[in-house]
């Protein structure tokens, strides 16, 4: 093993870098890119090979193995993210939140009786912000504590604007309570 790996070293390290890139991937474009990056990275830094102390081709599989393993995590990665963003859209992943908790509080009251004149209040304080207002008559409508995605599915409100909305209600409440008491 020299300082620089032959020609013949290289090619034997691409061949077995095609061959295992092709049983690993199944395609040969996604192998040939493979081990174009991984000769792509051992080319810019043949002391990396040098130091490593086994044969060329052995050490071209790694490089490839290594591209082909990073470039399915991401692919995991971005699949969990795109996963949790339709979870997040479709169901919600977080328990009632203080804001949430706050306006069912509410709610209950008002269905006992007591309540109706508080979140008549409530609905006047929030001056002109149309999210707060829908986000309260979609509460208003039903019996049941709603989950920001319910709301947004009941509204056509973004969840994430669903949430700021309970956020500034949820404020206001607070503040016509506090001003009551």
């Amino acid at each position: 093993m020299g300082d620089t790996p032959t020609k013949d070293e290289v090619r034997a390290g691409y061949q077995a870098a095609m061959a295992f890139a092709m049983a690993v991937t199944k395609s040969k474009a996604r192998a040939e890119e493979a081990v174009q990056q991984a000769f792509e990275s051992l080319y810019a830094g043949v002391r990396e090979w040098r130091r490593a102390k086994v044969a060329f081709d052995v050490f071209a599989i790694g490089a490839t193995r290594s591209i082909i393993s990073n470039e399915r995590k991401a692919k995991r990665e971005e699949r969990a993210s795109k996963a949790a963003e339709i979870f997040q859209a479709d169901v919600g992943t977080q328990a009632a939140s203080a804001e949430d908790r706050t306006l069912a509080h509410a709610e209950e009251v008002q269905r006992l009786g007591g309540a109706g004149s508080e979140l008549d209040a409530l609905d006047a304080s929030i001056g002109d912000h149309e999210d707060a207002r829908e986000v309260l008559r979609c509460r208003r409508g039903t019996d049941e504590p709603l989950k920001a995605a319910e709301i947004a599915r009941c509204t056509g409100i973004p969840v994430g604007r669903v949430y700021r909305a309970n956020e500034l209600l949820s404020d206001h409440l607070k503040k016509l309570r506090a001003r009551r008491e």
